[in-house]
């Protein structure tokens, strides 16, 4: 068997149809009515495979497949981002995408399974199944990565989801999934059946969108909110290919037009916080190594210091941070640093969800890869409880995000029930793309989509500093404004809002994605119990297939 035959199934027209369409329901493209026909074609290809052996291998195959289409156009940005700096990045991408698609072939064949031996219908079996593989993907330890999940899909429609406040994004997967198997039941009936067979899977899909988008359109309406803190959000817009070459003029490069930024706001402008980006202050350590020797950054301190001061606000800027290990060691780490005016340096937090390979060597001691470039070895920081400032109207605390941290909805509900008002993403995305559009990859507008799905599941505003952009905030309804331009200075003042109370969602997590998690390792478990007992001969009887569907019978059950 050739290796395409292996790879592209048989009638592989729908499966690629439904990977793009996937494609095209993410940011940057955002097409609304793609969420809930994107796995139509996909479902209707496994519905029309033979529940044999053969059929789920079919079934595997298809969803490898499909899944190589989704994840490739999906992530594409991985070697479009990385092929700049190391020859890592074609392993950095196709990794990834091979691994995500053997769980979907994974998930595929759980399908194909539990229809063909238990019966499990079609609505249930897969938004399952297919949000059991996202829970899988959002817990492989060192290399988690839940990044841009199908719920992620409608982010852009914040009035569409606020019932992300009970089930969180992966609930949202769930509902578009099921809502994409409702649609493929009714072309299924209309094939076989005519139009009439097409009404119950009609009034099944109207009541199963009508509920959340109901809900979510009444939280919308009546959801009461407060402005809790003023921030200023500066973005200076330094390039990657600079804090490469120099990390020093870099720096400078920062500071200088961090100057430019600011100081129209001195005297005229009355803030609470100020947020500048992810790294940077990126050409030395802030902390002191007693034992290296090194007295740390002090310019770096009294140049944050500074801006506290002429703002008269709490700083908050990203840096590489270290603890010192003794006898000349360290542990480096990314770093968000705040300032108080008259106080100094009053918290660190070291970034808890770091990139893998990048900033840190899964699974191994990051120093057998050490001679490789762009392999880190970032410490891991530990959770931190949320940090409390002094506001006009009182005072506030936030949670500060590093990053794609924005996209692990532990970290955002960590925050908010140990008593988090407000969110503050700090990022560094020049690394996504390059001022010319074509260099621009996809990744530049899906990472601070996560952020909006964070804030309504939390319904907390927040805040986001990019290097390059994009700068923007966030209200608990998911409503984005003062949203910046990619690769251009820019810098604004805009209140920050929150809500009292805490979502079912933060109270009691991915309900929903344990759930189906749970419910498709039983029904796996209780599918291949079912298919032992068909193999196993009883009372002299033989195993066949009746009707596509394995049964046993006994040789002396007639007489």
């Amino acid at each position: 068997m050739s290796w395409r035959a292996r790879v592209v199934p048989e009638r592989a027209g729908p499966l690629l149809a439904a990977g793009i369409l996937m494609g095209l329901a993410h940011p940057p493209f955002h097409l609304l009515v793609t969420s809930f026909v994107a796995l139509v074609p996909f479902i209707v290809w496994l519905e029309g495979l033979p529940p044999t052996a053969e059929g789920r291998r079919q079934a595997r195959q298809g969803g490898f497949f499909f899944g190589l289409i989704y994840y490739t156009l999906v992530l594409y940005w991985l070697f479009v981002a990385l092929v700049f700096f190391t020859w890592w990045a074609l392993f950095a991408f196709v990794a990834p995408v091979l691994i995500l698609s053997t769980f979907m072939s994974w998930v595929a064949g759980g399908i194909h399974l539990v229809r063909s031996r238990l019966g499990w219908p079609l609505y249930l079996a897969f938004p399952v199944f297919f949000t059991a593989g996202e829970v899988l993907r959002a817990h492989l330890l060192d290399v988690s990565f839940p990044w841009m999940q199908f719920g992620d899909s409608l982010s852009g429609y914040p009035i569409l989801i606020g019932a992300a406040d009970l089930v969180g994004s992966r609930g949202l997967s769930f509902w578009l999934v099921a809502a994409n198997a409702l649609i493929a039941m009714g072309i299924l009936a209309l094939r076989a059946r005519g139009w009439r067979a097409v009404r119950g899977p009609a009034l099944a899909l109207l009541i199963t969108l009508a509920g959340p988008i109901a809900y979510s359109v009444a939280r919308w309406r009546t959801l009461e909110t407060r402005t809790v803190a003023r921030v200023g959000v500066v973005q200076p817009n330094v390039p990657q290919h600079l804090r490469d070459l120099d990390p020093v003029a870099s720096t400078d490069s920062a500071w200088r037009a961090t100057e430019t930024l600011t100081s129209p706001w001195a005297g005229r402008e009355q803030m609470d916080l100020v947020i500048f980006p992810e790294t940077m202050l990126q050409a030395a350590y802030l902390d002191p190594l007693p034992s290296y020797p090194y007295r740390g950054w002090p310019q770096a301190h009294e140049w944050a210091e500074g801006i506290a001061a002429t703002l008269e606000a709490e700083v908050v800027v990203g840096g590489r941070g270290a603890d010192d290990l003794g006898d000349g060691e360290y542990q480096p780490f990314n770093s968000a640093y705040h300032f108080r005016s008259g106080h100094g340096l009053v918290n660190r937090y070291d970034k808890r969800f770091v990139v893998p390979i990048v900033e840190r060597v899964p699974f191994i001691p990051p120093e057998w890869l050490s001679r490789i470039p762009y392999t880190g070895g970032l410490g891991v920081g530990d959770w931190q409880a949320p940090l409390e400032i002094p506001t006009s109207r009182g005072s506030a605390a936030y949670g500060t995000m590093i990053c794609y941290e924005s996209i692990f909805s532990p970290l955002a509900r960590h925050y908010r029930r140990n008593g988090a008002d407000f969110l503050v993403n700090i990022t560094n995305d020049s690394w996504y793309g390059r001022d010319q559009w074509w260099s621009r990859s996809s990744a530049l507008w899906q990472h601070p989509a996560h952020l909006v799905m964070r804030s309504i599941e939390t319904r907390m505003g927040a805040a986001r500093s990019g290097l390059t952009g994009i700068s923007m905030i966030v209200d608990p309804r998911g409503r984005v404004s003062h949203r910046t331009e990619l690769f251009e200075s820019a810098a604004f003042v805009a209140d920050v809002a929150t809500t009292d109370g805490l979502t079912v969602y933060v109270r009691f997590g991915d309900v929903a994605g344990t759930a189906s998690a749970v419910a498709a390792l039983l029904a796996l478990c209780a599918s291949i119990w079912k298919g032992s007992a068909l193999r196993r001969p009883t009372g002299g009887g033989v195993t066949h297939r009746t009707n596509g569907r394995e049964q046993s019978e006994g040789a002396n059950d007639g007489g």
